[in-house]
């Protein structure tokens, strides 16, 4: 699962933003994420996990500081999940998953088709014609992932995707995420509060500290390739939470001394 010698696909130097009422999100943000790879941003709430996602994926600029993408990340759309499905309720699930193909004016013919396979790679092939009400919350996150995905994005950036979902549904879509991932190799920045959730998906957890958002661990997960239920109960999945947990703490004691 090693994406060390993969070129990047995005790169971040000394990014820093403030917003207009004085608050500042980040502070000197070094961050290069290789093409290919999984990586989970964690951090105690406010501490500006979800604003570095923006940044990275354009939706807002940085008050200092680059972001560089490679090429194909930006030639080829970036995929963003957010922790809401965000759904149109009117439209059916083959439907929602179209618009950006709508929006980029690509061939009905070739939408059908793609519309189809996003939809079957992510369990929900029988459900094309279901409206969002039809539902069940996981179902949801699937269509909005298809939708993500669909445009077949070199960057895909998710923002607690699984954060409302029950913990059995969490589960099961963290396995079914990272099938995907492995099968597709979309470079993935996954935004969690979980620790045990960032442990199992990624091959890299990013820790940030309190208000303002730094770096203050960059971590490699030691555990092998293949992850499947019965990993949660090792004790090598326990050991790499325990050591992103630490992490955590550390950035903590260091907010309540400096």
């Amino acid at each position: 699962m090693s994406g060390e010698d993969a070129p990047p696909a995005v790169a971040l130097r000394a990014v820093s933003k403030t917003f207009p009422n004085g608050t500042t999100a980040l502070s000197s943000i070094d961050l290069t994420i290789s093409a290919g790879s999984f990586t989970s941003l964690v951090g105690p709430s406010g501490c500006g996990k979800s604003t570095l996602l923006r940044v990275i994926a354009g939706l807002i600029p940085p008050t200092a500081g680059t972001v560089a993408w490679s090429k194909a990340a930006r030639s080829l759309s970036m995929g963003f999940v957010f922790q809401d499905a965000t759904l149109m309720p009117w439209a059916t699930a083959a439907e929602n998953v179209a618009l950006p193909l709508r929006l980029a004016n690509l061939p009905e013919s070739d939408i059908t088709a793609r519309v189809s396979e996003a939809l079957e790679r992510v369990g929900l092939a029988d459900f094309t014609q279901a409206y969002p009400r039809e539902l069940s919350g996981g179902m949801k996150m699937r269509v909005s992932i298809a939708r993500a995905t669909v445009t077949g994005p070199e960057l895909l950036l998710m923002d607690e995707p699984f954060a409302a979902l029950d913990e059995f549904t969490r589960f099961k879509l963290n396995e079914d995420l990272l099938a995907l991932w492995q099968r597709n190799r979309w470079t993935v920045a996954f935004v969690t509060h979980s620790i045990r959730e960032a442990v199992f998906l990624s091959e890299r957890v990013v820790v940030m500290s309190p208000h303002p958002g730094r770096i203050v661990a960059d971590l490699a997960v030691a555990l092998p390739g293949q992850r499947d239920a019965a990993l949660r109960l090792g004790h090598a999945f326990a050991d790499e939470c325990a050591r992103v947990t630490q992490s955590l703490g550390d950035a903590f004691s260091q907010r309540a001394a400096s």
